[in-house]
């Protein structure tokens, strides 16, 4: 029986030309792409021909052209059976794949990242009233704020409603830190049913970052039985 969702990190690596200097490389959002398409094709066990990304940004002001917002596996022109999210920080990919028809979310972040010092104010558009407290308290207010944003993209990637529902309004966080959706605007709809996880990278099987800080949103109440694969190193 196949892993409810399975998880992938994926480190990218500059591509150097035969006389040593670096190569003339796709961008990096194409590199993402061409190496998430390659791990799902893998984890389908299909001919990676067959496989393609396709992007569905819900109520778009932009228009909908599946070139960006939430990613879908497309076989042989088809949904696949499966579900997909996928994020990146710096060269780290992290890329998760349900064989599920739930909602799902991922994403991964480095607390080293200038936006969460407190000198970028980033509290005052993230965090809702009860999440203030947690992050002044925190020993490292820095990799709070960090796990806070991962679980808050994971939730509204899970969702499709990115970032267009403001990240002050989705609650992630019990009275004791714990990830918890705690609170969902009521514009929005009803609250999604979810799980919500901090994920521990080292169980991916090699060392990462320590400053990177990763979350799962999952549908349901079920056990998501995450298996992670280990670090893939996909050079440029």
């Amino acid at each position: 029986m196949k892993a409810q969702v399975i998880l992938q990190l994926v480190q990218l690596q500059d591509g150097f030309a035969a006389d040593g200097g670096p190569d003339r490389r796709p961008s990096i959002r194409t590199r993402t792409r061409e190496a998430v398409r390659l791990l799902a094709a893998q984890e389908l066990n299909v001919d990676a021909d067959r496989m393609r990304l396709s992007f569905d940004c819900r109520n778009c002001q932009r228009g909908n052209d599946g070139r960006h917002g939430q990613p879908q596996l497309l076989l042989d022109g088809a949904p696949a059976a499966a579900r997909l999210s996928y994020a990146r920080s710096g060269r780290w990919l992290l890329a998760a794949l349900s064989f599920r028809p739930v909602l799902l979310g991922v994403d991964i972040e480095d607390a080293a990242d200038d936006a969460f010092r407190p000198e970028d104010n980033i509290d005052a558009v993230m965090l809702t009233a009860s999440e203030r407290p947690l992050v002044e308290q925190a020993v490292d207010p820095r990799r709070l704020r960090a796990q806070l944003w991962t679980r808050k993209e994971a939730v509204l990637k899970s969702t499709g409603h990115g970032l267009r529902l403001s990240p002050d309004t989705i609650g992630v966080a019990g009275a004791d830190g714990e990830p918890r959706l705690s609170s969902w605007p009521g514009e929005a709809g009803d609250r999604p049913g979810l799980q919500l996880l901090d994920l521990a990278l080292t169980d991916a099987g090699a060392a990462v970052p320590p400053g990177l800080a990763a979350a799962l949103a999952v549908g349901g109440s079920a056990d998501p039985k995450i298996t992670y694969r280990e670090i893939v190193v996909v050079q440029g």
